[in-house]
């Protein structure tokens, strides 16, 4: 028997201690078109990517042209950890400043802010958005706990299994 709580006790010891610093909350990692480029055609979108999943609820983007003018246009798609916002016509050349607020999975407010500068204006407010597909490296923390999880469960099993088969003394 204290083998076996020996053997839990390390495992535990050994999968706690493997599974690093928890962050704090979602950190932005890419921001497309980048921060500070320029770009002869202006973008249909801004994606925001962070380093953990954001949620949507209260989640606001905001591209506003060199006059101020805010060319976001319509509703802002959140899926995992990528937040899309489509933009209308950017008539305008000069500096595009984007200002975001999104909320992490733990509830921490995250505000974003970038710009670019778009060299040639103009593109069709009319033409069709075609929205990016979301990045699948942001679940990795969850991939790690569950996989933690089921490795533990396998090791309690396979304890009780060698306890149970064990002859009575």
């Amino acid at each position: 028997m204290r083998r076996l709580l020996a053997v839990l006790a390390a495992t535990l010891l050994v999968l706690v201690g493997s599974t690093g610093t928890a962050a704090a909350h979602a950190k932005l990692e890419s921001m497309t078109p980048a921060d500070g480029t320029t770009m002869a055609v202006p973008p249909t979108q801004v994606v925001l990517t962070f380093s953990e999943p954001v949620g949507s609820t209260g989640a606001q983007v905001q591209v506003k042209s060199p006059t101020g003018v805010n060319v976001a246009l319509g509703d802002l798609q959140v899926v995992d950890n990528t937040v899309t916002q489509p933009v209308g016509a950017m008539i305008e050349t000069g500096r595009y400043q984007v200002d975001a607020r999104v909320v992490s999975a733990d509830g921490h407010p995250i505000t974003v802010t970038g710009a670019f500068t778009v060299s040639h204006a103009g593109h069709d407010p009319n033409s069709p958005v075609t929205p990016t597909a979301a990045a699948d490296g942001g679940n990795s923390n969850v991939v790690t706990i569950v996989a933690m999880s089921l490795v533990m469960l396998v090791v309690v099993a396979l304890a009780i299994v060698i306890v149970r088969r064990r002859p009575a003394a």
